[in-house]
This record gives structure tokens, sequence and C-alpha cells, in this order.
């Protein structure tokens, strides 16, 4: 629980009396509330046009007992009359076994058919359990072996520079901002049995600086490991590790431009390495999941199934997902819609070009600090934001934050553009006036 608070919740969070009372607090302000079935509603910055993946009635067995309301997904606008495939709804596949009480990782074995690797949160024993994903049975416990577990967060499976399946892990967590991350990596073995393995060190750097993170997605296909950002207050930021991965230096990780969900907590590719998703989950992130083509651009946001913590996302197969949450035993299997699968369907056309609202006339102090989101809506998958004009010292990212310090007194036009993943854009123009005092 204690990694996910935000901020000003860790600050009084001393004991674990503390921490219960806070997390419950704060879970019960984001309780997830559904959506009736086939509602349309929007969603901020993201696509318009969301739908209810479920049929309108469902059997009872389907729904009972279940925490998940509904499954909808968030695209592109559809022309009136349009029909689109609906997915088949989630389904609970299997309760973890004992001694995973903080999940916070899950990855499918590509050695061993139907089997999944999955690990536990900070301050738990360095263990990788191997489980059954048909009954929840644990086929073994890997024990790491100089690989503290000082903040696992995510868990990876693809092959190393010599094409031999490996095991990744994340020790990537960072909620004090005062870490870089590391991963390690094992051979899959050659049979399931308890053992004690040895691991390799892989020491990584961001390049702008420290930041917390949870997500760690590998491309099967390429072997390029990522790791995504997590951000409390807006979207984090998807970068690039060096490939293949040195152990004896240091690994920079690079921003590749493209945006991750605000509060990601785990990431993972498809088999294929054809697309790639990245999941938010708990108190400070929506129950969702975002789906990417390889290249990095967004083709559905799937809603999940109700979690207090959701810290964990595989991909079973090309369709489906498997979600799993801290302090919970139910493991789902999230089937997917068509137009999160690449290539599965006819893809949506493209909507209205962006629209940027304007965030109105600003006045700065000089050298003072500068945080301003500027937010669009509109448009056809993730939106990319550029700023003209801008005074020296600030500087905008590309999901639209201006941070710095102004350097520059006077009064300039700023104008900024939001750009769609089909090329359409949209800017606004204000001014932005630095004066000394």
């Amino acid at each position: 629980m204690f990694r996910t608070l935000h901020p000003a919740t860790r600050a009084t969070c001393l004991t674990t009396a503390a921490c219960a009372t806070a997390s419950a607090a704060a879970l019960a302000a984001a309780a997830f509330t559904p959506p009736p079935a086939g509602a349309a509603t929007a969603a901020a910055g993201a696509p318009t046009g969301t739908r209810a993946a479920w049929p309108a009635a469902l059997p009872a067995a389907a729904t009972a007992g279940a925490r998940a309301g509904t499954h909808a997904t968030t695209h592109a606008a559809l022309p009136a009359g349009a029909a689109v495939a609906a997915a088949a709804p989630p389904e609970k596949k299997f309760t973890l076994p004992s001694g995973l009480t903080e999940i916070s990782g899950l990855a499918m074995s590509a050695r061993f058919p139907g089997v999944v690797y999955a690990h536990n949160d900070s301050g738990n024993s360095a263990d990788i359990f191997a489980i059954d994903t048909a009954t929840g049975q644990l086929k073994a416990k890997l024990s790491l072996s100089g690989a503290p577990n000082t903040d696992w967060e995510a868990i990876a499976v693809g092959k190393d520079e010599t094409g031999r399946s490996s095991i990744y892990v994340g020790d990537i967590g960072n909620n004090f901002g005062n870490r870089d991350p590391i991963v390690y990596r094992l051979p899959e073995p050659d049979t399931l049995a308890n053992a004690t393995l040895p691991a390799t060190k892989f020491q990584l750097k961001f390049a702008d600086g420290a930041k917390d993170a949870e997500s760690m997605p590998l491309d099967p296909a390429t072997g390029q490991l990522y790791v995504a950002s997590k951000n409390y207050t807006g979207d984090g930021r998807l970068y690039t590790a060096p490939d293949p991965l040195n152990a004896g230096q240091t690994n920079t990780l690079t921003d590749t431009g493209r945006p991750a969900p605000k509060f990601a907590t785990d990431g993972a590719f498809s088999p294929d390495g054809k697309a790639y998703a990245l999941r938010s989950g708990g108190p400070l992130g929506e129950n969702s999941a975002w789906f990417y083509d390889a290249t990095g651009k967004q083709l559905a946001k799937v809603a999940l199934p109700s979690q207090g913590q959701g810290e964990a996302i595989t991909y079973y197969d090309t369709a489906s997902v498997l979600v799993a949450s801290e302090n919970e035993t139910q493991v789902w299997l999230v089937h997917l819609p068509p137009e999160a699968i690449p290539g599965s369907g006819t893809p949506p056309p493209g909507g209205d070009a962006p629209t940027v609202t304007g965030p109105g006339d600003q006045s700065t102090a000089f050298n003072k600090a500068v945080n301003l989101q500027i937010k669009a809506s509109g448009g056809t998958g993730a939106l990319t934001y550029k700023a003209d004009g801008l005074p020296f010292g600030l500087s905008m990212s590309a999901s639209g934050l201006v941070t710095g310090k102004p350097w520059q007194v006077g009064t300039f036009t700023v104008k900024v553009t939001a750009t769609d993943t089909t090329g359409k854009s949209g800017s606004v123009g204000f001014m932005w006036t630095v004066s000394w005092f």
C-alpha cells in the first residue's frame, strides 16, 4: 500500500495503522463506478466515443461475485450505425497461491506454456513465483541471489543477447526520487523446480533526472527494453534502454517522445511484438489499460475490472491480458476488442482535428518556476504537443506540460499546437508576460 500513496498521504503514513487509514480513504475517493452497458461517455484528452463492450444483459453467472461491472473501450468516433464487434466480458482466471500478498508484476513464460511468473512489491523476499494459469497452482519458486527486492515493480520475459529466453526483473520503484533503476536478468530455467539462481545486474539511469516507475515493457520481437515513468499529476513518459544492456556500465534511459498514462503501474508487449499495453490503477489512477501498436500509435483504451490497487498486467495471448492487484488474490483475464489488436478488423475512421483549450494570458516573474499543463480534446489517438514563442528558459513536453524558469523579460506571443496520430492538428495562441518582480 505504501508504495502507491500520493506524496501528501505518505507524509502522514508513519505507522501501519496510519497507512491503512490513509489508503482506505484514498481508495474510497477513487472508487470505480462503471457506466451503464452501452452508454457513451467522453474521456478527457482521449479519442472521443466510448462504448460498453459487454452485451446489454449478461447471464447472472458471468457477473456473480465479480467486482467488475463494465468492460469499456475508448476509440475514435464511429459513423452512425456502424457495427463494432464487442469483446467478451472479463473472467476470473485463477486465484494466486499463498505468498503473493503484494503482487506487482506478471509475465507469461516463453518456455513453459500456461505458466506465468509473478513477484511481490518492495520489502518482500527476492522471489519469482511460477504459477499454472489453469489452476493457480505454484509450480516453482525461483529465489534470486545478489538481487535484493528494494522496490521490484515489473517483470518481463524476452531473449538475451545470445538468444536465450530470460526473465527480467525491474527494481525500478522510486517513490522518494532518491535512487536510479536497476534491472536483474536470469535465464529461464530448464525445468520448473524450487531453486536459488544468480542474476545479472544492470544499472540504469534516466537521461533527464530520477523518476518513479513501475512499468517495464520488453519487445519480444526486437529485444528492446522500455521503462515508463509514473507521474502522479499527469501523463508519464516512455523511455528506451540501450540494446543490448551492458552490465559493466550505467545504461541511460532516453525519452522516446511517447506518452504514458497518468499513474502508470505496469506494462507489457504482446507475444508477437506488434502491440504493447500500459495500465493504471489504484487510489490515484483509473482502472484502465492503454493499447498501442509497436510504433506508439494509440489503438484503444480499455476499462479493466475494478481493483483496489491494480499493479500488474501481461498479455496472455495476442487477444487477451491478465491483470492483478495488490492485496487481492483474484487474477482476471480481459479479452481485448478488435481495435486493440493490430490487424484485427477495420480501424475506425479518424475524427475531427484536436481542439486546444487556451490557458488564458499568463504573467510570470523572472526566474520563477513555471508548471502549466495545456490540454486538448478530440482528434484520433494520443496527442503530441509543441509550443512556439515561449520565453527563454521555458519548454514544453510532448504531453503539453510547460516547465522551467523564464530568463527573458517582456511580452511574448505563444502558439501551442496539438497533433493527433493521423496528422490533424489544432492550435491556440495567448500572451505570456515576464516581469522582473
